[in-house]
């Protein structure tokens, strides 16, 4: 990994810091980087992250509706009534 002396504007300098602060990076430079990164680069796809297609998961989902759908006929399936 390479070193690079960045200056950043006081705005943004408070906000990655206020990131810091809260837990969501590691560090100074993981928050920064991961910025540059989705900037540059967009956001990592849900998808390449599992390591499957949109269209597996589309299948898989329209699988697990079907078999809802089954059941729900079949009447395996209690009516769901809100605690409210």
């Amino acid at each position: 990994m390479r070193r690079h002396n960045v200056s950043l504007s006081e705005p943004l300098s408070e906000m990655v810091r206020a990131q810091v602060k809260n837990g969501r990076f590691k560090d100074f430079s993981a928050a920064v980087q991961e910025a540059a990164w989705n900037y540059f680069f967009g956001p990592p796809s849900p998808f390449e992250e599992y390591g499957v297609t949109p269209e597996e998961v589309e299948r898989a989902a329209q699988r697990d509706l079907a078999a809802i759908r089954k059941d729900r006929r079949a009447g395996k399936l209690k009516p769901w009534k809100s605690g409210a």
